[in-house]
């Protein structure tokens, strides 16, 4: 049985804003890479995450997780109708990614460059592989 996951409801034209919003993202997260601003780069990648699995989720099924924890986020992702290898995919590389945000945000030791230049990496490849899914890409 799959757990309760909250979502909110969006009309699914609307996953091209969080496609937006993910590339935008992704744009600072690598600019901020480039200047050594890894604390930014990190959190920047971080959105470009959640923004670009929402685009997944609201794309084939017209909500995005609304839960507190960004875990339920990986429940919603199986969820949806897309093939098992894209969604294995896209669970992992978000699970890769998120890991990194209380501490970008919330912690007092700042990002190092190779934590910075790894979420970068990562939130990349999952944009483009949410792109590729929704025919973007």
């Amino acid at each position: 049985m799959t757990r309760h996951v909250d979502t909110k409801n969006v009309d699914k034209v609307m996953y091209v804003n969080y496609l937006q919003k993910a590339g935008e993202n992704r744009l600072m997260s690598e600019k901020a890479l480039a200047e050594r601003v890894f604390n930014s780069a990190a959190v920047s990648a971080v959105h470009c995450a959640i923004s670009a699995v929402d685009a997944f989720c609201v794309a084939n099924m017209g909500k995005r997780c609304s839960s507190a924890g960004h875990e339920d986020v990986s429940v919603l992702i199986k969820a949806t109708s897309y093939p098992d290898e894209e969604k294995t995919f896209v669970a992992g590389k978000f699970k890769s990614v998120i890991r990194i945000k209380n501490m970008a945000e919330y912690e007092e030791r700042l990002v190092k460059e190779k934590e910075a230049e790894k979420a970068v990496r990562e939130a990349g490849l999952l944009l483009d592989a949410v792109k590729r899914a929704l025919g973007e890409g």
